[in-house]
């Protein structure tokens, strides 16, 4: 068995840098023809030239996910340049770390509509797609190990990504019958932008020097290991292979290890938050 896509075609949201672009970057190389979603073409460009230059095929699929009206159109054209659908990648997410009493409505707002709803509605318009690919099609979905970060300051994201994977059970239970296959990938901590971010401003809140606690917090899991970006698409495209292909309903965790319990809490790339 080969994890070869030759003549699949892929659309993965979020792709303009980080998970959503090593995920994209992957699956081309392995032969699939890739829809990078960004929230504009520009924001896309970057990974569609990174493929093309090792001499894979790619386009750009352009659309703000906070935009509702925006999504439907962007999966129908993408599905029309690459001729149909076999791989869906719902990478896009945000992560906004506050309390309950902190929370404002329109960060609230935001990790709702980019973190779940989105990519229910990417996933429902591109069903018809994925349903005519018949038997071997897979929908991932980008959750975290952070849906078991139950703890002060994560709740809305912790909410978001537990819904995810609740949909993403059920959602394999209908379109089992089709051959269609779907999954979860759990990233832990991974070396990305967003990582960075997020640690520099927990680093600000406990008062200790960011690169120490950023070095020190990344390789807190069993294998002392720093989890990158290909990780990740290693599974992504295990998954959309044949050699995913009895594989359905499940969550895969990609963290070296390491507990929902740590200090800092694990999150996946923004993927170009909402891209």
């Amino acid at each position: 068995m080969e994890t070869s896509l030759h003549g699949r075609r892929a659309l993965v949201t979020g792709a303009g840098s980080g998970i959503g672009a090593a995920v994209a970057e992957a699956l081309a190389r392995e032969g699939a023809h890739v829809a990078v979603h960004a929230r504009s073409e520009e924001r896309a460009r970057p990974t569609v030239d990174a493929i093309e230059a090792q001499g894979g095929r790619a386009i750009a699929a352009a659309a703000d996910l906070r935009d509702r009206a925006a999504i439907a159109p962007m999966c129908q054209a993408a599905v029309e340049r690459l001729g149909g659908l076999d791989i869906l990648v719902n990478n896009a997410g945000i992560f906004v770390r506050k309390q309950v009493a902190e929370m404002d409505l329109a960060s609230w707002d935001a990790m709702v509509q980019i973190n779940l709803t989105a990519p229910y509605l990417v996933t429902q318009a591109a069903l018809p797609a994925i349903k005519a690919s018949g038997n071997g099609a897979s929908i991932i979905f980008m959750s975290s190990i952070g849906a078991g970060a139950y703890s002060s300051g994560w709740g809305t994201y912790a909410m978001t990504k537990n819904g995810l994977i609740a949909f993403m059970r059920c959602l394999a239970d209908e379109l089992g019958s089709h051959g269609v296959r779907v999954n979860a990938i759990c990233p832990g901590w991974v070396e990305t932008r967003m990582a960075q971010d997020t640690h520099r401003g927990i680093a600000a809140d406990l008062g200790v020097d960011y690169k120490t606690f950023y070095a020190e917090n990344m390789r807190a899991n069993m294998l002392g290991a720093l989890v990158t970006t290909d990780s990740v698409a290693d599974i992504a495209v295990f998954l959309a292979s044949e050699r995913g292909r009895h594989i359905t309903a499940q969550e895969h965790t990609v963290c070296g290890g390491c507990s929902p319990g740590n200090s800092a809490r694990p999150d996946e790339e923004e993927a170009e938050a909402a891209a």
